[in-house]
């Protein structure tokens, strides 16, 4: 049995037969970001069957994460999605959204809640109120430092699931960037003009680069922590994530792989070894380069290296 937990997301049924997802202990099922994603897990209950059944057959804990931003209008539908995951093997649910938790406690919810990374929580307190509402796991604000992140896992204490690599989500909104900026009729739909890649870029003197996926703005840059797998054993953190909203298969195969055994080996006490090809590999991903600097309590664009 492994004595840590890495997990990455799975937006779509498609998505999940094509992927490789061997390099993974658990799968969250569904885009949080939008419902009008292709064929979203979190918008089709008629997927979940398949879904579930799928990640189980790979021997995988299986979540299901339920939208962020809900509007009024659409938690009819979240509610239908809620009431079908509960008669299924799901492990969990992850919200973001404090009203959603309300409704699982309403509901009669009993599988663990995760909250996710849009329910912005940044102190020890907070994370008692949600634990209250039956919340086992949390996903802190990524402004957080690796000392506080440890605190709020202490003081609650809480298990804090610690993203490792991949952009770092920082804006969601109810509406789409991408099709408000587009020339697309209203009336046409929305074209799944996200399957393409978009940035926002400021090219001025200290410019930046940040993707957008249409409800969701991501950081340009990559965060990665396989220098400093070693720092998080030693901190007794033992649940980890890949985001891997948007990449490609070879992107989550590739990025599992490196992290499961740089993790496997920290975890044994084996010494820290020369990471500079496995570096090499997951920077060939990162068109805007890697970072790491919240955890150091530096700016989130920097990349702090093994001392």
């Amino acid at each position: 049995m492994s004595m840590f937990e890495l997990s990455t997301d799975v937006t779509s049924p498609k998505i999940l037969r094509r992927g490789d997802y061997s390099a993974y202990d658990a799968l969250y099922l569904g885009d949080f970001s939008c419902p009008d994603t292709l064929d979203n897990f979190s918008s089709h209950p008629e997927y979940l069957v398949e879904g579930v059944e799928a990640v189980k057959l790979q021997g995988k804990k299986c979540y299901l994460r339920l939208h962020a931003v809900p509007s009024n209008h659409e938690l009819g539908s979240v509610r239908t999605i809620i009431e079908t995951a509960m008669r299924l093997p799901f492990d969990a649910f992850e919200v973001h959204n404090l009203g959603l938790l309300k409704m699982l406690r309403e509901i009669g919810c009993n599988k663990p809640i995760h909250l996710g990374v849009f329910g912005n929580l940044y102190t020890d307190a907070t994370a008692r109120v949600v634990k209250d509402y039956g919340v086992t796991r949390v996903y802190p604000n990524p402004e957080l430092s690796l000392k506080e992140a440890i605190y709020i896992r202490d003081q609650t204490p809480i298990q804090v699931l610690m993203p490792v690599h991949g952009k770092i989500p920082l804006v969601i909104s109810e509406t789409c960037f991408i099709l408000e900026h587009s020339d697309r009729r209203p009336d046409t739909g929305c074209g799944y003009l996200c399957t393409r890649e978009h940035w926002l870029t400021r090219r001025a003197a200290g410019g930046w680069s940040l993707k957008d996926t249409g409800r969701m703005t991501l950081s340009g840059s990559d965060l990665c922590m396989l220098e400093h797998v070693d720092k998080l054993v030693e901190a007794k953190f033992d649940a980890f994530y890949v985001q891997s909203h948007g990449e490609s298969g070879e992107y989550v195969a590739t990025v599992g792989r490196l992290y499961r055994d740089a993790l496997t080996k920290a975890f044994a006490g084996a010494p820290a070894e020369d990471l500079a090809d496995a570096l090499r590999e997951v920077g060939a991903f990162a068109k805007m380069g890697l970072c790491n600097g919240y955890y150091f309590e530096s700016a989130g664009r920097r990349y702090v290296g093994r001392a």
